[in-house]
């Protein structure tokens, strides 16, 4: 990997190709970081991953350790099966529980813990008419306790979004700026911005990725979101299908930002987590 190498404005940090000989590995759709060093990821199969990451004395990212795994539960407290499983999203809430946005059967879900069982938040107006493949693959805990959602399906120029605020919802939009689609976003560690992760696939280039972000006072009501770009990553051995965005703070106190791709569980395919540095 080009470590150290300049893509817009973020500097490439590490990045590492993650595997395990375990059929449930593989297809990770959402990302957070857990303390210090943990990492989670959540599978499109509804299964969850919990591991280390191995960091060198700069804070660059060289290697994951350690692997547990466990299956999301439904209300009921049983597992999540059929066209309940389609996890998509993760995010933590100031609270400590975990926020999970779901593609098939579109909803957003609160856990406790990662083995307590779903409590379904309030139903999303207009989010049953969404493609099958075209809902909550971005949702994001804010810090003031509200819960950003953004369909992954465009509505005449611009991806619809939700803001779940108790049962109080409103709706904003992702202006659409190209080919790209957002697949995750993730609250800045300076509570200022709202990082965004977008993909575009083509059958002559493949897969890309693009990061940018919006303020969050501009997340609002109504709002129409024009984020700025930071960075794309649309070549070897970076390009993939990134499905997973977190954040955090290095030593310094600049920010981190870590993307996981989703390997659809082929083997043509990678997982691949990538941690790069935002320049200002």
């Amino acid at each position: 990997m080009p470590v150290g190498a300049r893509f817009g404005r973020t500097t490439l940090l590490g990045a590492v190709e993650w595997r395990a000989s375990r059929p449930d590995f593989g297809g990770f759709s959402g990302l957070a970081l857990d303390g210090a060093d943990g990492l989670v990821a959540l599978t499109d199969k509804a299964h969850w991953a919990r591991a280390r990451l191995i960091r060198d004395a700069d804070g660059a990212l060289t290697g994951i350790a350690g692997l547990e795994m466990g299956r999301l539960n439904g209300p009921d407290g049983a597992d999540l099966m059929g066209k309940d499983t389609d996890s998509e999203a993760l995010s933590r809430a100031p609270d400590g529980t975990w926020i999970i946005g779901f593609e098939r059967r579109p909803r957003i879900g609160r856990f406790a813990t990662l083995r307590a069982p779903e409590e379904p938040l309030p139903a999303l107006p207009g989010a049953e008419d969404l493609p099958l493949n075209g809902a909550f693959e971005s949702v994001v805990a804010l810090p003031d306790g509200r819960i950003a959602a953004l369909a992954e399906a465009d509505e005449g120029g611009a991806y619809p979004g939700w803001l779940l605020d108790g049962e109080a919802i409103a709706r904003f939009a992702l202006v659409k700026d190209g080919w790209f689609a957002p697949t995750d976003m993730a609250m800045g560690p300076d509570g200022t911005w709202v990082y965004l992760l977008e993909r575009r696939f083509t059958l002559i280039g493949g897969f890309a990725a693009r990061l940018r972000r919006f303020a969050l006072a501009d997340l609002r009501a109504g709002a129409r979101l024009t984020p700025e770009t930071l960075a794309v990553f649309d070549d070897a051995p970076l390009a993939e299908n990134h499905e997973g965005l977190a954040t955090a703070r290095d030593a310094a106190g600049r920010t981190l930002l870590y993307i996981l791709s989703d390997d659809n569980f082929r083997l043509a395919q990678r997982t691949l987590l990538v941690q790069v540095r935002v320049e200002e």
